[in-house]
C-alpha cells in the first residue's frame, strides 16, 4: 500500500510541476510572439506611413529640380524618432537629397540608386516617386529596430521569473492536495477489490468526504447498484430461458469450439427418441439417414469452418426404425471481442409439413387416378433425360401411347368403368417396363413412355410388342371380359429431335399412322411423317385459298331409270381446278379437309351451288320437276350439330323444293353413333328430304340398323358391280342386296356400271337406278345441259 501511496503523491507533483511548467512556458511563448508580432507591425505600419509622405511631399520639388527644398522636406523625417535615413533619388539614379539621424550610425546614402542594399537589422522601405503616373525618382526610408529587441528581451525575462514562482507554489499545492485525493482512492481499491474477490456487489463506499471526490464515490455506488439489479434480472433471464428451453416445441442445442456437445433442451431429447445418456456430435451424425448424411457433413463443416450460418431439412433414422423430418437451423456464438466461442442451434420436427408436401407434388405432378407421372412431370423428365444423353451421348426412346375405341367403352359402360379400364392398364404398362424409365398419363385414354439408356432400336420394338402383348390379354371390368389394344408411336432421341415439343410431336404423329395401319400396332416416327404433315399444312393452306377464290366447281354425273333410260337424278361431285397445279382430284384434298375440319366449309359450298344450279335447271325447263340432286355428307359434316340449320337456309336461299334434294351418307358415317344418326336423319326428313346410303356392302351391311334408319336410296358400290357378270359372287352378293332393299321398300341405285351385260344382269334382278360410264361421266354444267338436249332429242325421236 505504501508503493502505491508513493507512487500517487510522486505522480501528482510531477504532473503539477509538469502542468505548470508547460502552462507558463506556453503562456510566456505566446506573450513575446504577440509582442514581437504587434511591435514589428506598428514599426512597418511607421515605415510604411513615412515613406508614402515623404514621397508625395518630394514629388513636385522633384520635378521641378528644387533641390535645396528637397533637402528641407526630407530632414523633416527627423521628425518620426525610429527612422534613421533616407536618401531620395533623381530619374537618373543621382542622389539629390539625404537625411541621417545620428552621424555614429554605420549607414549612409549610396550615391546612385542602383547599388541600393537593405540592413538584415533594419525594415527599409524603398519606393518610386511619382508625378502624374510617371516615376521622376526613388525613395528609400530605413526604420530603427533597437527598440523592439529591448522591449522582446524585458518579456523574456519576466516570463522566466513568472516560470519560477509558478513550480514554487504547484510544489507547495500538490503536497497539501495529495492527501486528500489518495484516501479516496484508496476506499475505492478496498471496496473494488473486496467486491472482485467475493462476487458481493452490496458493498458500497461510504468514507469519501471530498466534494468532487464524494460525487464520484456516490456515482460509483449508484453503478454499483445498478450492476447489482442487473445481475439479479440477468439471473432471472438465465432462469426464465431454461424454463422456456425446457419446454420449447422447438429442439435447442449448444456446441462448443470444440464441436462438443454443451446442452440440449427436453425437446432435442423428445425428437430424436432419446431419454438419457451423453449425447454425442458424431452419434448424432451417424443416426441422419444415409441419403441426407453428406451434406448434413458437409453444411456443418461450412459452418465450422466458414462461420456461416445454416439451414437444411433432413431425416433421422430412429432406434424403431422408422425415420422423422428435421428442420435445422444453426449459427456461430461470438464473445465480446467477436471470437467464434461455440454454435447455437435449434431443430423442429416438419414430418407432417413433408407429408402434406408430398401430398401437394403428388397432386402437382401425378395423375390422381394412375398414380402414373402426369404431363408436367413427363415433360420434365424428358428435358432432364435428353440432356443427360446428350452428355453420355447415349439414345432415349419416346413412346406415345393411344387407347383403340376407348371412348366407345366408356360410352357403353359407363365413366366408372373406363377408370377400372384406366387403371388396370397403367397398372400393366409400369409392369411390363423397367423401374428406370417412365411411364405417364397425359391426358384421357393417352399415355407416355420415356425409355432411357437404349443400345438398340431392337430393344424398343422388344418393349413395343411386349406392351402389346400385354394389352391385348382381356381385362374384366363389372364381370364383362374387355377386349382392348393400344396404338403405339415411337420417336428417339437424338435421332429424330432434342427438343422435348418436337419428340411430343414426333410420337403423336407415329402414333395416329399406327391408327391408320390398323391399330394394336406399332409405328417409328420417320421423315416421311415429317414430309406428309408439312404437305398436310400447305393443302391446308391452299383449300382455304381455293374456297376464297372460287376454284372449287361442280360435275354432275347422272342417274338414269334402267328400264327406261330416262334420267332420274344426279349426283354432285366436287371439282378443284388450281391455278398453278391444274386438275386436283378429291382424293387428293378430301382427306386433308376432314382432319382440318375445312370439309364443313365445304360442303357447305357444295351443297350451296348444287341447290342452286339444280334449281336454275328446273326454272329453265332443262329436266323435270322431279329430278333430284345427290349432295354427298362427309363424318364431320354429318357430326354437325348445325347441319339442319345449314340444309334449311339453304333450301330457303336458293328456293330449291326439298323433294329435289337427296343426302348421301356412307355406312361407317352413321355406325359412328346410330343412335344419333337416326334423330339427324329424322329432323332432316321431316323437311322433305330423302337419304341415301353411299358404298352400300363395303361397311357393317347390317339389317339392324338398316331396318332402323329413314333411308330411301341404297346405292351398292361398284367394287361388287365392276365384275359382274364374272365374279358370281359379286353377283350373288349383289342379287342379294337388290332383294333386300325392295323387301324394306327402298330402291337401289348400282355404281360404277360399264357395260351391257351388267345392266342385262340388273335389269333381271329389278335394280332400279345404274350410274356409270356406260350411261355418262361427271359432267360440269354446260356438258350436262348439252347431255340433257341430246338426251331429250333421242326420247323425242323413240317418242
Amino acid at each position: 500500500m505504501f508503493r502505491y501511496h508513493h507512487s500517487l503523491n510522486t505522480h501528482l507533483t510531477v504532473i503539477a510541476l509538469l502542468t505548470t511548467t508547460l502552462t507558463m512556458l506556453i503562456a510566456t511563448s505566446v506573450f513575446l510572439l504577440l509582442e514581437s508580432h504587434l511591435s514589428s507591425r506598428d514599426s512597418q505600419h511607421q515605415l510604411q506611413a513615412v515613406s508614402l509622405m515623404m514621397a508625395k511631399y518630394s514629388a513636385h520639388e522633384l520635378e521641378e529640380g528644387h533641390h535645396d527644398d528637397l533637402q528641407k522636406t526630407i530632414q523633416s523625417l527627423g521628425a518620426a524618432p525610429n527612422i534613421t535615413l533616407g536618401c531620395l533619388y533623381a530619374a537618373n539614379g543621382q542622389l539629390v537629397a539625404a537625411y541621417k539621424r545620428n552621424v555614429g550610425i554605420n549607414a549612409n546614402c549610396p550615391l546612385s540608386n542602383t547599388s541600393l542594399t537593405a540592413d538584415p537589422d533594419e525594415l527599409s522601405r524603398i519606393l518610386p516617386v511619382t508625378s502624374n503616373n510617371k516615376v521622376i525618382g526613388t525613395l528609400l526610408v530605413q526604420h530603427d529596430q533597437s527598440d523592439v529587441q529591448q522591449r522582446r528581451n524585458w518579456f523574456i525575462q519576466a516570463g522566466i521569473v513568472m516560470l519560477l514562482l509558478s513550480m514554487l507554489l504547484a510544489a507547495v499545492a500538490a503536497t497539501r492536495f495529495r492527501d486528500s485525493i489518495v484516501t479516496p482512492f484508496q476506499a475505492f481499491g478496498r471496496t473494488i477489490q473486496k467486491i472482485s474477490q467475493g462476487s458481493d456487489l452490496s458493498r458500497r463506499i461510504n468514507d469519501v468526504k471530498m466534494g468532487e471526490l464524494k460525487e464520484v464515490a456516490e456515482q460509483l455506488n449508484k453503478l454499483l447498484h445498478t450492476l447489482e439489479q442487473q445481475h439479479h434480472t440477468l439471473g432471472e433471464s438465465e432462469a426464465r430461458f431454461r424454463k422456456l428451453a425446457a419446454f420449447s416445441p422447438v429442439g435447442i442445442f449448444q456446441v462448443d469450439i470444440n464441436n462438443q456437445l454443451q446442452y440440449v433442451n427436453q425437446r432435442w431429447w423428445d425428437i430424436h427418441n432419446l431419454h438419457n445418456g451423453q449425447p454425442d456430435m458424431d452419434q448424432w451424425f451417424n443416426s441422419i439417414t444415409a441419403t441426407d448424411a453428406e451434406a448434413a457433413r458437409k453444411e456443418w463443416q461450412l459452418l465450422t469452418r466458414q462461420q456461416e450460418s445454416i439451414e437444411l431439412d433432413l431425416r433421422l433414422q430412429k432406434r424403431d426404425g422408422s425415420h422423422c423430418w428435421i428442420h435445422l437451423m444453426a449459427g456461430p456464438m461470438h464473445d465480446r471481442e467477436g471470437q467464434v466461442v461455440g454454435y447455437l442451434g435449434a431443430i423442429s420436427d416438419i414430418s407432417e409439413l413433408k407429408a402434406a408436401q408430398l401430398q401437394m407434388e403428388n397432386l402437382a405432378f401425378y395423375d390422381p387416378l394412375t398414380g402414373l407421372a402426369n404431363r408436367r412431370l413427363f415433360k420434365n423428365r424428358l428435358s432432364k433425360a435428353i440432356k443427360s444423353a446428350q452428355r453420355s451421348q447415349s439414345t432415349l426412346a419416346l413412346m406415345f401411347l393411344d387407347m383403340d375405341q376407348f371412348k366407345r367403352i366408356n360410352d357403353s359402360m359407363g365413366h366408372d368403368a373406363g377408370d377400372l379400364l384406366l387403371q388396370e392398364v397403367a397398372r400393366r404398362l409400369s409392369s411390363n417396363v423397367r423401374d428406370r424409365d417412365t411411364v405417364s398419363r397425359i391426358g384421357g385414354d393417352e399415355f407416355t413412355i420415356l425409355l432411357t439408356d437404349v443400345n438398340l432400336i431392337a430393344d424398343v420394338r422388344t418393349v413395343a410388342e411386349k406392351l402389346l402383348t400385354a394389352l391385348s390379354a382381356p381385362i374384366r371390368i363389372k364381370g364383362q371380359d374387355i377386349n382392348t389394344s393400344v396404338s403405339i408411336g415411337i420417336t428417339l432421341t437424338p435421332q429424330d429431335s432434342s427438343d422435348t415439343n418436337i419428340l411430343m410431336k414426333n410420337a403423336d404423329l407415329a402414333m395416329y399412322k399406327a391408327k391408320e395401319l390398323g391399330r394394336n400396332n406399332y409405328q417409328f416416327f420417320s421423315e416421311d411423317m415429317n414430309r406428309e404433315i408439312l404437305e398436310h399444312l400447305s393443302w391446308e393452306q391452299e383449300i382455304r385459298e381455293a374456297l376464297q377464290e372460287n376454284q372449287f366447281s361442280l360435275a354432275y354425273q347422272p342417274k338414269v331409270c334402267l328400264q327406261s333410260y330416262a334420267m332420274t337424278g344426279m349426283e354432285a361431285l366436287i371439282r378443284w381446278h388450281h391455278p398453278m397445279h391444274g386438275f386436283i382430284p378429291p382424293d387428293k384434298f378430301i382427306r386433308v379437309a376432314e382432319e382440318t375440319g375445312q370439309i364443313i366449309d365445304i360442303g357447305s359450298w357444295v351443297l350451296q351451288h348444287s341447290c342452286q344450279q339444280t334449281r336454275d335447271l328446273i326454272n329453265d325447263g332443262k329436266i323435270s320437276v322431279n329430278t333430284r340432286v345427290a349432295v354427298n355428307l362427309s363424318a364431320k359434316q354429318f357430326a354437325d350439330p348445325e347441319l339442319a340449320n345449314t340444309v334449311r337456309k339453304c333450301l330457303q336461299q336458293t328456293g330449291l323444293s326439298p323433294a329435289n334434294l337427296e343426302l348421301e351418307i356412307t355406312e361407317s358415317t352413321l355406325m359412328i353413333d346410330v343412335d344419333k344418326a337416326i334423330a339427324t336423319m329424322t329432323e332432316l326428313r321431316d323437311l322433305g328430304i330423302q337419304f341415301a346410303i353411299d358404298d352400300f356392302g363395303t361397311g357393317y351391311s347390317s339389317l339392324a340398323y338398316l331396318k332402323r334408319l329413314p333411308i330411301e336410296v341404297l346405292k351398292v358400290d361398284r367394287s361388287f358391280v365392276r365384275d359382274i357378270p364374272e365374279d358370281s359372287n359379286d353377283m350373288a352378293i349383289t342379287a342379294a342386296v337388290i332383294a333386300m332393299a325392295h323387301k324394306l321398300g327402298i330402291q337401289v341405285v348400282a355404281e360404277g356400271v360399264e357395260s351391257e351385260d351388267q345392266v342385262d344382269f340388273l335389269r333381271r334382278n329389278y335394280c332400279d337406278q345404274g350410274q356409270g360410264y356406260l350411261f355418262s361421266r361427271p359432267l360440269d354444267l354446260p356438258q350436262l345441259e348439252e347431255f340433257l338436249l341430246r338426251t331429250n332429242a333421242m326420247q323425242l325421236s323413240d317418242s
